[in-house]
């Protein structure tokens, strides 16, 4: 009987070669995993018979070996690619296009067709809300992303690849049919025509299962029947064996000599260092041993196959060393996995307290945080789909907290826009403003406001602040314009008023004291009507009414004339000028004289009552009422002043003045 281990040909797998040299090139994959029973026990007769070999090959199929052979391949890492915008979606699929086989890209493409998909479907329903509330109508909604063409030819391209593979590969399997039922046919004859040298038949008997075991996989509807009839001929030709011993010896001697270099070579397997690449090599020479090493010598086959069972098995041994090696790395892989998870859910706590810096912050740290966890290995299985879920559900947490947050953003940054959109409106209305003082209050104002409001939607950011600026940039400009054209019009003043001056200066009385007091106070009129000088030249003004003074008290007149000449120049003053301010300024000032004044003669009384005993020829007590008679006069003289500046009114003014100049009209 034969045991288990003898019938693992049928599931082993590795390259095909046709030396055991080819065996350096052979891929380490986790994936590959050796299926040998550890626990065989050994075999009565060591050699199948050529009925159970023939048996034994009915149940291989190459579409298993196949499979086998693509789990060797190296694993393509997913992505998270429903984080990813559509560009870079269509950059990544392009990408795994121009380094990888479209067939092994099935699933990838799928989910970046979907995340791609979705991602244009909800841009196009936002363009066609937008274009509805803009009172579009649906029936003419019309809207064409050039991302779609870019991806749906990328798309199409990776389609034309897989439809091309599998018509290679259709191609491929009936080459592959036509030579396996070329090598049958050559079989069939190595047995049934006797025309054969024997030191011939097993060289060409050993090139047919060479041959044979070279070809690769034929269609699946043919595969069955190809097979049977293969291994009908194989045992029949077995069967002619029998009745020829020395034919029998030499294919003894040819697979002895196999089997020894297979055994070798596994006794270099048990000291290599990659155990997955020594299990994956032992697949192999056990299919080696299976089609290349039997029969040998009755003497032989016991020998040759526990000394080979023997390294199988010490090499298995090394299995679980590589599982538990495995499986702590797994674990470790879990571990790193769950800490990951757990921090990108902290990034999504708390979202109302988050600024745009501290998201901005966030999303580099997921992208991180996504790329270790890519970056990690497998875990184990039972955890791996759970695994996977998790990260795109905590991924999707945050990106939704995320977008919560923009939308919230956006919201507020549009009644941002709106309350400087205000701000900009009163900023230009007053930007050509000739009322200063008011309006570079307003300009202040709300300079300061716009400070305090916060972020505008990116696209209007910069043209609102640009509009804003340069409004008042404009109101400032010509404020200061305005300010260098009052200078210039103080320095013109100045000139006139040192030539008015000078004129005084040089004025000669007549004689005539009403006609100087008219020139007199045509002089005031005149110097009152050309208005301010800079403030560094003010001194003028105290010239000027020492010029006038020296000219008033050249003429002889009493302190009273005098006074009443200055009050009438002042009233005369006041009304040209239609200075409010100066009315206001002289009002004020005798207010504050008569209380004063008041004030002085009630303590002057007060102190007369501490002389109530004393002389009246006092000096002391006459000067007490000298004073207080000097300061009722100064009271009476201050109260009329005051009453005529009360009295001043302009409209008055104004209507005589458009009286005079109607009678002057009206004389021409």
């Amino acid at each position: 009987m034969t045991t288990e281990l003898d019938n693992l040909h049928n599931e082993a797998d590795g390259e095909k070669a046709q030396n055991l040299n080819s065996q350096e090139n052979t891929q380490d994959s986790t994936e590959n995993q050796p299926v040998e029973n550890e626990n065989s026990t050994p075999e009565e007769s060591p050699v199948n018979t050529p009925s159970e070999e023939a048996e034994d090959y009915k149940v291989e199929s190459h579409e298993e070996e196949a499979e086998e052979v693509e789990n060797v391949e190296e694993e393509i890492p997913f992505k998270n690619y429903d984080d990813f915008s559509v560009a870079i979606l269509i950059g990544e699929a392009k990408d795994l296009l121009a380094k990888h086989p479209a067939r092994k890209l099935r699933e990838h493409f799928n989910q970046i067709r979907d995340a791609v998909k979705r991602k244009l479907d909800e841009e196009e329903s936002m363009k066609r809300d937008a274009f509805l509330e803009e009172g579009g109508e649906a029936a003419d909604f019309h809207y064409d992303n050039p991302a779609r063409r870019e991806f749906n030819a990328v798309y199409n391209d990776y389609r034309r690849q897989i439809d091309s593979f599998y018509k290679e590969q259709e191609k491929n399997q009936q080459e592959n049919l036509k030579e396996r039922l070329q090598i049958i046919d050559e079989l069939k004859a190595l047995y049934q025509e006797q025309n054969t040298e024997n030191t011939n038949i097993f060289s060409i008997f050993r090139n047919l299962k060479t041959r044979w075991h070279n070809a690769g996989p034929v269609p699946k509807a043919q595969a069955g029947n190809v097979f049977k009839t293969y291994f009908h001929h194989l045992d029949n030709f077995y069967e002619y064996l029998d009745f020829n011993k020395e034919l029998r010896e030499l294919d003894y001697a040819h697979n002895l000599q196999v089997r020894e270099s297979i055994i070798k070579r596994a006794e270099e397997l048990v000291g290599e260092e990659n155990v997955q690449k020594a299990l994956n090599e032992l697949q192999y020479l056990h299919r080696l041993w299976k089609e290349e090493a039997v029969p040998v010598a009755e003497e032989m086959r016991e020998v040759t196959w526990q000394k080979f069972k023997d390294l199988t098995h010490k090499i298995h041994d090394r299995k679980a060393e590589l599982g538990e090696k495995i499986k702590a790395e797994q674990e470790e892989n879990l571990t790193k996995k769950q800490a990951i998870l757990d921090e990108i859910a902290v990034l999504s706590q708390n979202p109302e307290k988050k600024s745009h810096g501290e998201w901005q912050s966030g999303i580099k740290r997921l992208n991180t945080l996504r790329e270790n966890f890519l970056a990690i290995g497998r875990v184990p299985k039972e955890y791996n789909q759970k695994m996977w879920d998790a990260f795109k559900a905590a991924t999707r947490d945050f990106n939704h907290s995320k977008n919560e947050f923009y939308k919230s953003l956006k919201s507020e940054q549009q009644t941002n826009l709106e309350k400087k959109q205000e701000l900009l409106r009163i900023a230009k209305e007053h930007a050509n403003s000739t009322d200063w003082n008011a309006s570079v209050q307003v300009i202040k104002r709300i300079q300061a406001d716009w400070k305090k409001i916060g972020h505008v939607p990116r696209k209007f950011s910069d043209s609102i602040w640009k509009e804003f600026k340069d409004a008042c940039n404009l109101f400032f400009d010509n404020y200061k314009e305005r300010g260098n054209q009052v200078n210039q019009a103080f320095e013109e003043n100045f000139v006139k008023k040192e030539a008015l001056l000078e004129e005084v200066r040089n004025f000669k009385t007549q004689g005539n004291a009403e006609a100087d007091l008219s020139a007199v106070n045509d002089f005031n009129v005149r110097w009152n009507s050309i208005g301010k000088v800079p403030a560094a030249k003010m001194s003028i003004n105290q010239d000027f009414n020492k010029a006038i003074n020296e000219i008033v008290k050249s003429l002889g007149l009493s302190d009273n004339e005098i006074q009443d000449f200055k009050m009438a120049a002042l009233v005369d003053q006041i009304k040209s000028g239609q200075d409010g301010r100066l009315l206001d300024d002289e009002i004020r000032k005798s207010r504050k004289m008569i209380d004063d004044l008041e004030k002085e003669i009630n303590q002057l009384e007060t102190n007369v009552g501490f002389f109530a005993n004393a002389n009246a020829d006092s000096p002391l007590l006459k000067d007490v009422f000298k004073q207080i008679e000097e300061k009722r006069s100064r009271l009476v003289d201050t109260e009329i002043r005051l009453r005529k500046l009360l009295q001043i009114d302009f409209n008055d003014e104004v209507e005589e003045n458009q009286s005079n100049q109607g009678e002057e009209q009206s004389e021409d």
